[in-house]
């Protein structure tokens, strides 16, 4: 059911083919434009996938998102986003992240929403924490 394995990204790819998905990676990565449009696409159409990976907590989900939007946009799988993005500008990663940031935050917003339309109850979107406990 993951969105992601479907559209080849845990693919492998090697010399000129490549080099053309790194080209697409800049390319993507340098508009903001696009990169905004993508990442939002991944968190409306992955729906199985930005569950999986939004709510596991070991994993980096700005370069998910990343990975992702690159994937959406150009079949570009999650290895070359990888290699390609040292070679982007410092101030694109930043704008990147931040963008991959916002986004994360209005899926997370989605998500409480959802469960608050489904269990009429505010509370049940709460994130609770284990403190230590004190058996004495």
């Amino acid at each position: 059911m993951w969105e992601d394995w479907k559209h080849g990204f845990y693919d492998n790819c090697s010399g000129e083919e490549a080099n053309k998905k790194a080209q697409l990676v800049k390319e993507m990565f340098n508009s903001e434009a696009l990169t905004r449009q993508y990442m939002t696409k991944v968190i409306n159409e992955w729906i199985y996938s930005c569950e999986h990976n939004f709510t596991n907590n070991s994993m980096n989900k700005i370069a998910y998102l990343g990975q992702a939007a690159c994937c959406l946009y150009g079949g570009v799988p999650n290895l070359i986003t990888m290699n390609t993005w040292k070679y982007l500008d410092q101030e694109v990663r930043l704008r990147s992240d931040d963008i991959a940031s916002q986004i994360i935050l209005k899926w997370i917003q989605k998500k409480k929403s959802e469960n608050i339309l489904l269990s009429g109850k505010k509370r049940d979107t709460k994130t609770v924490y284990q403190t230590r406990l004190h058996l004495n």
